[in-house]
């Protein structure tokens, strides 16, 4: 046996850490929305007939999907809080 064997792996420390997803699905009727997922589970749901272009726009980039993350983390209340959250962003880009 390697004398490592027991330093690199504590059973009793074993924690399952969550797996949090966002995936973008694209509508037949040219809509699209956005779900979050926790473990398999959906968490939230993202109506994109309920945003603005723009908002989509930045919901398409890396920066968006890591805000949907980062606002799932911090814990989204509500689908109105999170366009508020969106709106903050698109306005500090613009200056």
């Amino acid at each position: 046996l390697n004398k490592f064997e027991y330093d690199l792996y504590h059973e009793e420390d074993n924690v399952v850490e969550k797996v949090i997803r966002v995936k973008r699905f694209s509508m037949p009727n040219k809509g699209d929305k956005w779900k979050i997922y926790e473990d398999n589970k959906v968490i939230f749901i993202i109506e994109g007939s309920k945003l603005t272009s723009k908002q989509k726009e930045f919901l398409y980039t890396i920066d968006g999907v890591n805000f949907l993350l980062q606002q799932f983390k911090v814990g989204i209340k509500s689908f109105n809080a999170l366009k508020i959250e969106i709106k903050k962003i698109l306005e500090n880009k613009k200056d």
